[in-house]
């Protein structure tokens, strides 16, 4: 066995001075297990670097061996050599079919061995520099570590992993100016894109066909863009601009897997028209007029779109959803995989500072499909990235910057107390303006949400109404509270997730006042199997008129949770047990106090026997059956 791979003019060997455990791995995709490579002439010299994609010789789709080197000779290799003049595409050097006695163990996925019988290798030049994924998570948001291990080797660390310190100052720093020269740096890379699809699709007429965040490398040295893996590409031609899929049906009640996979492309960023035909037991995760396997640069359009969104709200779903952070794709099969979410993405999510035009932008390219949608006529879609472009150009123009140039001039002028006064006046002015705009765009986003809402939305309803109570002025936010809250009251029974929301707003408001009545409603609707749950929020609240819900729910806790307080627990018991406002809450209570260990400390300490107490019990649980 041996560690080099020869090919015509090159010998290839394992980069084992790069990666987190300086093994030389890069990733494993679809069909692909890749490492960081070194390059050296046959006839000897200079060390080049390049990267080694290691595929599988032949695949099983839809029941079928499909010999995977021979489509690549044949159909991949030809579109890499037209695109070889655009420096933005990444560059295949070389291809090696037979790897001879080259053996390398990869324990990643359970891979097992890399060589000749099952495996050809690709060699492509290597970009120094992050996926846009890496980029948006790593690199500017700080969502993603490296962390040394006592064994020398080294471990990646997602977000809901951080200590809790490290957690607030990533939170820290997402705030307005961050945030606007974030939205620039994104704004620059999908002009660049499209610049770069341009000349794929509409001079090489090539559709790309996996368009996502991992398949787009930024340049570590001018941060300029990269298109890689044209694993899943189509030529097409100006007399026909589609290009068909080949997937059979599909059983959309089974897992998706390598051999039977939903869609042509990535799931959560293929088009809807990229997914295959549901088998006659499942259901097709879409409606409208598709035309199925009919893919086009409308295709393509709607992956860019996505993954222009996913740029945009990724702080937002990495730190609210741990399930985001892990697995995407399984973040994307359970919660998207329908296309009142799928399709048409918005900002509802996402912070109020990015700009309005790029969410009316998204919504275009990920417009939700009719019978017409590829039609060139139809304006309310996107058909070039002539027409993207100037849209993202237009909405650069008009966003705002943070960037300014210091004049010291103006720096000296400051000193002066009558333009300092000005100046917080203008402050105030700027400040009160923002405020108003910032509210009217919560105000428009909840009602985009409300129309449209389902449970597994409820990340975006917790954005966005934290966004309403703090930028609504100090005399609507009662009224905003209650808007807020009558939305979530009216299916009954709120979860726990819905009355830590609505605690956080109450925390929020800071309305003394309301306290007390805002905490019984919440008590009066809270889902009877989550009253633990519940009440361990409302006891983070402090209303200082009495409030029969938060001492229900402050009893509660302090029997199920702190285990402390058991007497003055059966005293709020024996003092609300007639009170049919809080039923539900009495009957927890009574459930909870109803143990041999606690009807003893409720026996010595107030002298009842054990019989009366389980007799009291027993009477408040035959009054909840009556009812």
């Amino acid at each position: 066995m041996s560690s080099e791979l020869v090919g015509n003019s090159y010998r290839y060997i394992i980069d084992t001075s790069y990666g987190i455990n300086k093994d030389g791995f890069i990733a494993i995709g679809t069909e692909s297990i890749v490492y960081k490579g070194l390059k050296t002439k046959l006839d000897g010299g200079l060390q080049f670097s390049c990267v080694l994609k290691f595929k599988p010789k032949s695949i099983i789709l839809d029941g079928k061996v499909v010999n995977r080197l021979e489509i690549f000779r044949n159909e991949e290799c030809k579109i890499f050599e037209e695109l070889r003049e655009c420096r933005s595409i990444v560059r295949i050097e070389d291809v090696v079919g037979d790897m001879g006695d080259f053996s390398l163990v990869c324990n990643k996925n359970n891979t097992g061995v890399i060589d000749t019988a099952s495996y050809f290798c690709v060699i492509e030049e290597f970009i120094d520099g992050w996926s846009l994924e890496e980029y948006c998570r790593e690199e500017y948001w700080k969502l993603r570590k490296i962390e040394l291990l006592d064994n020398g080797l080294s471990n990646v660390v997602n977000y809901p992993e951080f200590r809790k310190e490290e957690k607030a100052a990533v939170n820290l720093s997402y705030n307005y100016d961050n945030i606007l020269k974030y939205q620039n740096q994104i704004m620059l890379f999908m002009i660049n894109l499209c610049d770069i699809l341009e000349f794929v699709t509409e001079q090489k007429h090539i559709l790309h066909l996996d368009i996502k965040p991992e398949n787009i490398m930024v340049t570590r040295y001018g941060k300029e863009l990269v298109l890689i893996d044209f694993g899943r590409s189509k030529k097409v031609t100006n007399a026909n601009r589609f290009a068909l899929s080949n997937l059979s049906e599909t059983d959309y009640n089974k897992n998706e897997t390598l051999e039977r996979p939903y869609e042509y492309g990535t799931l959560g960023y293929a088009a809807p028209e990229c997914y295959s035909t549901a088998s006659e037991d499942s259901l097709f995760p879409f409606t409208g007029d598709i035309e199925w396997g009919k893919m086009s640069i409308e295709s393509d359009i709607f992956s860019w779109g996505v993954t222009f969104w996913e740029c945009l709200n990724l702080f937002e779903l990495v730190t609210k959803n741990e399930q985001f952070s892990t697995d995407m794709h399984d973040f994307y099969r359970k919660n998207f995989l329908y296309d009142a979410i799928y399709c048409n993405r918005d900002f509802s999510c996402t912070s109020i500072f990015y700009h309005k035009k790029l969410e009316t932008i998204i919504k275009k390219c990920t417009k939700k499909r009719d019978k017409n949608y590829f039609n060139l006529n139809n304006k309310e879609y996107y058909h070039s990235y002539k027409e993207l472009k100037k849209d993202i150009e237009n909405a650069k123009d008009s966003a705002p910057t943070i960037i300014k140039e210091e004049n010291i001039k103006v720096k000296n002028a400051f000193k002066s107390c009558g333009i300092m006064l000005a100046s917080f006046s203008l402050f105030l002015i700027i400040y009160f303006i923002y405020r108003s705009m910032a509210f009217n765009i919560a105000q428009s986003k909840w009602n985009n949400l409300i129309s449209t809402y389902n449970d597994t939305q409820f990340y975006k309803l917790d954005e966005i109404a934290i966004d309403l109570i703090t930028t609504a002025p100090a005399n609507s936010k009662d009224d905003t509270y209650n808007m807020i809250a009558s939305f979530t009251y009216q299916d009954g029974n709120i979860s726990d997730f819905e009355a830590t929301m609505l605690v956080e707003l109450l925390e929020l408001a800071g309305n003394q006042n309301s306290l007390a009545q805002r905490i019984d409603e919440i008590m009066e609707n809270a889902n009877t199997r989550k009253f633990k749950e519940i009440s361990t929020e409302i006891i983070k609240l402090n209303p200082k008129d009495e409030s029969i819900g938060y001492e229900l729910a402050r009893a509660i806790f302090n029997v199920e949770v702190g285990k402390t307080d058991i007497v003055h627990a059966y005293d709020t018991l024996n003092e609300y047990q007639e009170n049919e406002k809080f039923r539900s809450a009495v009957v927890k209570l009574k459930n909870v106090l109803d143990n041999d260990e606690n009807i003893a400390i409720i026996s010595k300490s107030k002298g009842i026997s054990r019989p009366e107490i389980k007799k009291f019990l027993k009477n408040i649980t035959t009054k909840e059956e009556k009812q």
